[in-house]
């Protein structure tokens, strides 16, 4: 049988252990810790690469991105494709998830090793790419396509009508049976 308050007395001996041991403090602004190879900052857009494809809009489950678009020629083949001339990173909604990043087809969103974001303000967060700005107030939801509905049964009572269940017929008793 275990004595009572043997583990007490175990973890009191470790922490007066350690309360009398060489303490190590490092200096945080001037020695920062080496970041692990996959880790995750704030996110990053190369605006020469982006081809205004929303999909990391539509991807984002906090919506903290915002692509203003438009349509231009830029390579002079005739045909004008979309253009993204606003895009706005709300670092302050932003979870980190990393979804937008996989599924950029042409990788232009990506993160940095740059993880110190503070402000005074929530829309100091709100950092601009892109040649126009774009309000980060406004809630970024990308539009979603509905389906169109059937039509509906017009008010005349012409509707459909069901064919009835087919029910099938009740066995008569069998005769010189006991009821």
């Amino acid at each position: 049988m275990p004595q009572v308050g043997q583990g007490i007395l175990k973890g009191m001996g470790i922490t007066l252990k350690h309360l009398f041991g060489k303490k190590i403090t490092r200096m945080y602004p001037e020695y920062k810790r080496d970041l692990p190879e996959r880790s995750r900052g704030m996110l990053t857009v190369d605006m020469d690469r982006c081809i205004a494809c929303l999909q990391c809009m539509r991807i984002c489950p906090d919506h903290c991105i915002s692509i203003e678009q438009t349509k231009r020629d830029a390579d002079g083949s005739g045909k004008p494709k979309p253009y993204a001339i606003g895009f706005v990173i709300d670092d302050s909604r932003c979870m980190y998830c990393s979804l937008c990043v996989e599924v950029c087809p042409v990788n232009c969103i990506y993160h940095t090793e740059e993880f110190e974001a503070q402000a005074y303000n929530r829309l100091e967060l709100a950092r601009q790419f892109g040649e126009r700005p774009v309000d980060p107030t406004i809630d970024p939801k990308p539009p979603v396509k509905k389906k169109p509905k059937k039509a509906a049964a017009s008010a005349d009572g012409d509707a459909p009508k069901r064919a009835p269940k087919k029910v099938p017929p009740k066995k008569a008793p069998k005769e010189g049976a006991a009821a």
